[in-house]
C-alpha cells in the first residue's frame, strides 16, 4: 500500500489552473498508475515551486548500479521510520515532494477473487497531494516514494495502512521542513480523517486504463 492510484483528466485540468505549481504537468492522466511508472512531482527549489517527473519506485542517490538492480520494495515508505532508514533518511531531510492524485485503490477478499475499492478524500479541490520523497538517479532523472501511515479508522477494514494525504495547510510546512520530526509523525496526514469516500469497482487488469475503472455503476449500497 499504496500500490495503485489515479490522476484523472478532468480533475487535473481543473486544479492545475488554480495552482501554478502544476503548470507544465499535463499528459500524465491515468486511472491505473503503477509502481515504476513516471509520475509528476512538485518540490521547493530555492524557495520556489518546481515540477518534474520521477520514477515511482524510490532508489537512493547512493545506489551506483542500474535502477533495475535495486531490488528493495521502496515505492512506499513508512512515515514512522523513513527519517531513520538508510534508503530514505537523506531524502527526508532534503528531498520532500508532492505527488498529485485524484484517488487510489485497495483490494479486499480472497486471492483470485479480490474486489478493488476506489478511495478519495471529500474536498472542494478536485486533486489532492500525497506526501512523498524524491532523490536523483545516477543515470539522470529522479525516483520517488509515497509516504504511508496507519489507516484512518474508517479505512482500516480495507487496509491497515494508507498514503499520507496532505491538506492545503500542510503542503508548505511539509515542503519547507518547518514540521519537526515528532510533529510529523504524530499529526501529518490527519486532515481528511472522517472525510473519506470509498466504493467498490469492477475488477480490472494490470494494463487497463480508462475512466470506467472508477465507475461505481452496477453496485448496490
Amino acid at each position: 500500500m499504496c500500490g495503485r492510484f489515479v490522476l484523472s483528466e478532468k480533475t487535473w485540468a481543473a486544479y492545475h489552473g488554480a495552482l501554478s505549481i502544476l503548470q507544465g504537468t499535463e499528459g500524465n492522466v491515468s486511472y491505473n498508475i503503477k509502481p515504476t511508472q513516471s509520475v509528476h512531482i512538485a518540490y521547493l527549489l530555492d524557495d520556489a515551486f518546481t515540477t518534474d517527473t520521477a520514477r515511482w519506485w524510490f532508489v537512493p542517490e547512493w545506489h551506483k548500479g542500474p535502477v533495475a538492480e535495486w531490488k528493495a520494495t521502496t515505492f512506499n515508505a513508512k512515515i514512522e521510520t523513513a527519517h531513520e532508514k538508510p534508503s530514505f533518511r537523506n531524502a527526508w531531510k532534503f528531498g520532500r515532494c508532492l505527488i498529485p492524485a485524484s484517488g487510489y485503490y485497495e483490494w479486499t477478499g480472497k486471492k483470485g477473487s479480490k474486489t478493488p475499492w476506489f478511495i478519495q478524500p471529500q474536498m472542494n479541490a478536485p486533486v489532492f497531494f500525497f506526501a512523498g520523497l524524491y532523490a536523483p538517479l545516477q543515470q539522470g532523472g529522479f525516483s520517488c516514494t509515497i509516504l504511508t501511515r496507519p489507516a484512518y479508522s474508517e479505512l482500516a477494514h480495507l487496509h491497515p495502512r494508507m498514503p499520507v494525504m496532505l491538506t492545503e495547510t500542510e503542503i508548505m510546512p511539509w515542503l519547507s521542513q518547518t514540521f519537526d520530526d515528532v510533529k510529523i509523525l504524530d499529526n501529518l496526514g490527519l486532515g481528511y480523517q472522517h472525510k473519506m469516500k470509498t466504493y467498490p469497482v469492477q475488477p480490472f487488469g494490470i494494463n487497463d486504463d480508462d475512466p470506467t475503472l472508477i465507475d461505481r455503476d452496477g453496485f448496490v449500497f
